[in-house]
């Protein structure tokens, strides 16, 4: 039989796109459902499957042919150009792009291309076809070293639900390569990723002779922490160790007793703010709050890097009151001081309460790793999703485990994503830091230093083509990155706006007739027509701010509805997104009134226009910054509708104004019709795939 495949042309600027406009009049109502509603979405859901080119070698039809038992499989899809440049880009590099970008997918087949070329390198095997990185084969060279005969490459995120659907994308691509059809070994629930202890119990925790099988290394920041600690000679949980039972079994990552002890001793943001933070004097905490007091203290105080002082795990009071002076900032020297001597009461606190916070984990490993050196095994090269996850500190501790700073490293993330408690992220920092903290011990660097020589960074490359979704929810994820810009400059990296080629409906704002919770209306009008709740299906999910919120709606909705919080989801992506009360819930409440003064500013609302707000104060409306990344991460996480629903509109107001002026959303009644048109219905096989991605 002969096999036709689809022409391939190169893009011609001449080709007309025709755009759909979608601006309406911001005063109009829509309470009645779109009769071209069913439509719009099976054009944006086709248009989706046309984002993505797949090229098909002699090797994806020999496998599409052998599949024959209908399983799932992964196959690389065509890269774009830009993406081709960054993979085959031979240096460290650094990688900027929002959400939906493709940073990850370029990580991902970065990691598969180094899988072909030590297979190449090691076994003289020539490619058939099978090639994972999209790149064509003259592209792929042979590694100059082989070492054992395989190369050691680990993949490090901090979400452990982004960790298990990466690990499980890298696995389908490698048995793609290596012909296997068979199905998925594991099938995972959609609840089951919780944290690391579920998730990697068959990885030691340490470095040393890791077997072959393990690589490529797929794990959480967090469990690289255990692992590095698990290498050391002196481990920092030996400080607890004397509290556990004498079976608890060091270097071994399935002791549930010391996954609990180690959960009831740290110190993570939740319990800084319901235990600490009652205790300090009142003076102290004058208009400070604890989410920008424990920020100071993880990112600045404990989670500064100190190149010629690694050892020395915090900034001294003088050297931390003068950042006032050397960075943009709204906090002045009376209120750092006030901040530091929190910080030493924090400290005593925490010391009699024999707890430890993270960055005291980092720090002891920084200190161990200087006095007796890094005995485990050296990798060769380290990808970092969502780098701005992390601090200076734990960043730096990269350096210890992969001595190849000239190739090995590719960090990516995106500041507008900074939504990590503690952390305060600038990209340009790790830029600094690289070229301080790990350019600066190598040979090459010292020599060009005497000779005068400048040691040159790479440059950053950005990401600008979205995948993940429509422009509906591109134009409104840019109306935030333009608030923060203007809010909040120095808080994140100013990209050039993103592109979709895909126009769908806009982001729908409900509204409800009656006082009856707004999930009890979908879930409640679901069940009363079905007899049982159906609810929704495997591609949608409620997203809702914090663990308290979470517990409250699964009780309501039981296992019919995915339920995430907003840090959870990060990385991930769905169909369809219900932001649930997220102004409601929200600490700033009537400090959201602020963006009254933008829209006046930037002729959005007239200047006579008489609504009452109080002008900006970068000390007094600093939690916006976190509130904007906040909810920019939780309308990025959807490919096509998204849905948001207050309980009462105290606080939405302003947002929801600014949106409707600038024609971004719709407004609709949240009756039967709209509920039904909600529903999407899933397969056990669909609800299956969920569970393997979060």
């Amino acid at each position: 039989r002969k096999l036709e495949v689809p022409m391939v042309w190169d893009v011609e600027h001449d080709i007309i796109h025709y755009k759909k406009d979608c601006r309406v009049d911001a005063q109009e109502e829509h309470d009645l459902v779109d009769t071209s509603y069913t439509m719009e979405n099976s054009k944006v859901r086709e248009s989706f499957l046309l984002m993505k080119f797949y090229s098909l070698s002699s090797g994806v039809a020999k496998h599409l042919l052998t599949a024959s038992d209908g399983s799932e499989i992964d196959i690389p899809f065509e890269l774009t150009d830009e993406e081709k440049v960054i993979i085959q880009f031979p240096v460290t590099s650094f990688i900027l792009g929002r959400s939906g970008t493709g940073k990850t997918t370029v990580l991902t087949m970065k990691l598969i291309q180094k899988e072909q070329q030590s297979l190449i390198a090691s076994q003289g095997l020539h490619l058939d076809g099978d090639d994972l990185s999209g790149l064509d084969e003259k592209d792929i060279v042979p590694l100059k070293d082989a070492g054992e005969g395989f190369v050691k490459q680990v993949f490090i995120t901090v979400s452990p639900k982004l960790c298990s659907a990466i690990k499980n994308h890298i696995s389908g691509l490698k048995r793609f390569g290596s012909g296997d059809v068979s199905d998925q070994p594991s099938i995972l629930h959609m609840h089951d990723i919780i944290d690391d202890q579920e998730e990697f119990t068959d990885i030691p925790d340490n470095f040393s002779n890791l077997p072959h099988e393990h690589y490529p290394l797929t794990i959480t920041y967090r469990k690289f922490l255990m692992m590095l600690d698990g290498t050391c000679r002196t481990s920092f949980l030996d400080v607890f160790y004397g509290e556990l039972q004498s079976s608890i079994d060091r270097g071994h990552s399935n002791s549930r007793a010391l996954q609990t002890f180690i959960e009831s001793k740290e110190v993570t943001y939740e319990k800084f703010a319901a235990t600490y933070w009652p205790r300090f004097n009142a003076d102290l905490t004058k208009n400070l709050d604890a989410s920008t007091v424990f920020t100071e203290i993880v990112s600045h105080i404990k989670g500064r890097y100190q190149a010629s002082s690694p050892y020395i795990s915090k900034l001294g009071r003088q050297d931390y009151v003068i950042l006032s002076d050397k960075r943009f900032s709204s906090l002045n020297s009376e209120k750092r001081d006030r901040i530091y001597n929190i910080f030493v009461d924090y400290e005593s606190m925490k010391s009699t309460a024999r707890e430890f916070d993270l960055s005291d984990f980092v720090n002891s490993l920084h200190t161990s790793l200087v006095s007796e050196g890094y005995n485990g095994d050296l990798l060769d090269f380290v990808y970092i999703d969502e780098v701005q996850d992390l601090t200076m500190t734990q960043i730096a501790l990269l350096k210890y485990v992969c001595r190849n700073f000239k190739e090995g490293f590719l960090f990516a993330g995106d500041t507008a994503q900074t939504i990590a408690r503690g952390i305060d992220f600038r990209f340009e920092d790790i830029r600094s830091l690289f070229y301080t903290a790990f350019l600066s011990e190598t040979e090459a660097f010292n020599q060009g230093s005497q000779q005068g020589k400048q040691v040159k960074l790479s440059d950053m490359f950005q990401l600008t083509q979205n995948f993940r979704t429509h422009c509906g929810i591109l134009h409104m994820a840019q109306s935030i990155m333009s608030l923060l810009y203007f809010f909040f400059p120095s808080s994140v990296d100013k990209l050039n706006p993103e592109t979709g080629l895909v126009y769908g409906e806009a982001p729908v704002l409900l509204e409800s007739d009656n006082d009856e919770n707004a999930i009890m209306t979908i879930f409640g009008e679901i069940k009363s027509k079905h007899g049982s709740m159906h609810g929704f299906g495997a591609e949608q999910v409620i997203l809702v701010r914090d663990d308290a919120t979470k517990k409250q709606i699964v009780d309501l909705v039981g296992k019919q509805a995915l339920v995430l919080t907003i840090v959870e989801c990060k990385g991930l992506e769905f169909q369809d997104v219900l932001l649930y009360n997220f102004f409601g819930s929200s600490p700033l409440r009537n400090k959201w009134r602020v963006l009254y003064g933008y829209m006046k500013d930037k002729d959005i609302i007239a200047q006579s226009e008489e609504i009452s707000h109080p002008g900006f104060d970068r000390s007094k409306h600093h939690l916006l910054c976190s509130e904007l990344k906040q909810l920019y991460v939780a309308i990025t996480r959807t490919r096509q509708r998204l849905w948001i629903c207050e309980n009462t509109d105290d606080y939405c107001r302003p947002m929801f104004d600014y949106w409707k002026k600038l024609c971004l959303v719709e407004v609709r009644l949240l009756d039967s019709n709209l509920v039904q048109a909600m529903q999407t219905g899933s397969s056990a096989d669909d609800w299956r795939l969920r569970g393997t991605k979060v």
